[in-house]
């Protein structure tokens, strides 16, 4: 009937970031990814691979539950400490979803630059599309 989205099978190649295989078939020739959020293809770098092993032997696997309902870890405090020093601010916040993260900076940078007009396009991804509407900004959708 169509009502059932079919996922494709990708399995992600180990250390040849950004390839993976197709259908999940090792026998099938690699294809280029290029639709991951791993821009710098940092989930494949040794020492973060290392680190995230250290972290699931110290802490198990999975997160449990978002900061907002289950509390934060010492861990995120440290990197949003580092990140803030790293960039000579106050305070950092590091976002669990590429959602949140699009949602949160429009209406935070919307509502600091309330003279500009937005641009935008009608198909961008929601978390844009909302962060867009939240405000009271100028705003141009186009086709």
């Amino acid at each position: 009937s169509g009502q059932y989205r079919e996922f494709v099978t990708l399995n992600r190649i180990r250390g040849q970031y950004p390839l993976a295989k197709l259908n999940g078939s090792e026998d099938s020739q690699p294809v280029v990814v290029w639709c991951s959020n791993d821009y710098l293809g940092m989930s494949q770098h040794p020492v973060v691979v290392e680190a995230m092993h250290n972290a699931i032997n110290l802490y198990g696997a999975g997160s449990g539950g978002s900061r907002n309902i289950g509390g934060t870890h010492y861990q995120y405090e440290e990197l949003e400490s580092s990140l803030a020093e790293w960039h000579g601010k106050e305070s950092a916040l590091v976002f669990p979803t590429g959602y949140g993260s699009n949602d949160a900076t429009l209406q935070c940078l919307l509502r600091l630059f309330e003279d500009c007009i937005v641009f935008s396009d009608e198909l961008n991804h929601a978390s844009i599309i909302n962060g867009i509407r939240s405000t009271k900004v100028e705003r141009t959708i186009f086709k």
